[in-house]
């Protein structure tokens, strides 16, 4: 069945490329991220244990960053635009990736467009490395003239938050995270039970976010910024490189290129694990291809205050995903 799905999925990537073959990029929809304020907590020691994490920034000190204004992706960039890079490019994306099976997660044969964990054009991409979004992005910049990047680790907490101060986006309760986000929940620990051999989650959420593995984008309630699943459903990530300390020496939004480059920061966590705070920090190898890392873009746009406007190509992908939103929701029912 994983198998006729990746074909079905496969098949109908190649269509839609070629049915939009007029339209060689997607400007992905931009959110306006005004100026303002993060009250960054104060890390001095990186621990890839959640929990250790959770614990240390539970009495942690606060420091103020002045984060300029940005644009940041409405969505996390899907498989679908991705298709187009990959057909402009011919980019050499990974040909296999970390994917789950039954002794948790292992690399097999998969790409971006073709992986057990992929349903739908319109879920983010994902099967890539930190490589491929970089060169993405650069290639976007290209094609529009826009000045697009992946976003820094303190713009990201800062989008992410939206002027919130609780533990995560929508409160302190844990157990709302099934409106908002696709977290590990009932329906995770479900799905891997019955696809990999009775296989359990470590920790599931409980609710019931309807959704097993990654889902198709903006299924959820956004944030403040109007920001769809910033905490959930892939990892994110980040132009930084690993520092241990955070924000360290940092005053403003910018992205630290010194430290151990071998590895770069994501936030955000993904529907494999319980939600993550917005402080929660990981960072994979650099070259790290997984089936449960992708990214959303930002946009520069100092000096250029003008408002967002959409091409024909934006508006015809918005009308698109509403309808896979649709169809999604639908079987949820």
């Amino acid at each position: 069945m994983l198998r006729l799905k990746t074909l079905c999925l496969f098949l109908a990537v190649s269509q839609s490329t070629a049915a939009i073959a007029a339209e060689k990029w997607i400007e992905p929809p931009m959110v306006d991220i005004p100026a303002g304020q993060l009250n960054a907590k104060v890390t001095t020691e990186f621990s890839r244990d959640i929990a250790t994490q959770e614990k240390a920034l539970v009495d942690a000190n606060y420091k103020t960053l002045d984060i300029k204004a940005f644009r940041l992706g409405k969505y996390e960039v899907t498989t679908k635009e991705f298709s187009l890079f990959i057909a402009d490019t011919n980019y050499p994306a990974p040909q296999s990736c970390s994917q789950m099976d039954k002794n948790w997660f292992n690399n097999r044969a998969g790409n971006w467009s073709q992986h057990q964990h992929l349903t739908s054009e319109y879920e983010p991409v994902t099967c890539i490395n930190w490589d491929a979004a970089q060169a993405y992005v650069e290639w976007l910049s290209k094609k529009t003239g826009k000045l697009y990047r992946l976003p820094s680790e303190t713009e990201w907490e800062y989008a992410a938050r939206a002027g919130t101060t609780t533990l995560y986006y929508w409160g302190d309760d844990q157990t709302q995270a099934c409106r908002f986000a696709n977290i590990a929940d009932q329906e995770t620990e479900a799905a891997i039970k019955r696809d990999y051999d009775g296989l359990e989650s470590r920790r599931v959420t409980p609710c019931n976010d309807r959704t097993g593995y990654a889902s198709v984008v903006g299924l959820y309630e956004p944030n403040a910024f109007g920001l769809y699943d910033m905490i959930g459903n892939i990892f994110e990530v980040t132009r930084d490189c690993l520092n241990t300390d955070f924000p360290g020496a940092a005053t403003d939004g910018s992205p630290r290129l010194t430290g151990d480059c071998t590895r770069h920061m994501i936030r955000g966590g993904a529907w494999h694990w319980m939600p993550f705070s917005a402080s929660i920090r990981a960072a994979p190898p650099h070259d790290l291809v997984g089936s449960l890392e992708g990214f959303r873009i930002a946009e520069d746009v100092r000096g250029n205050s003008s408002p967002i406007k959409k091409s024909k190509a934006t508006r015809k992908f918005e009308q698109d995903l509403a309808r896979a939103q649709q169809a999604a929701l639908k079987s949820h029912n």
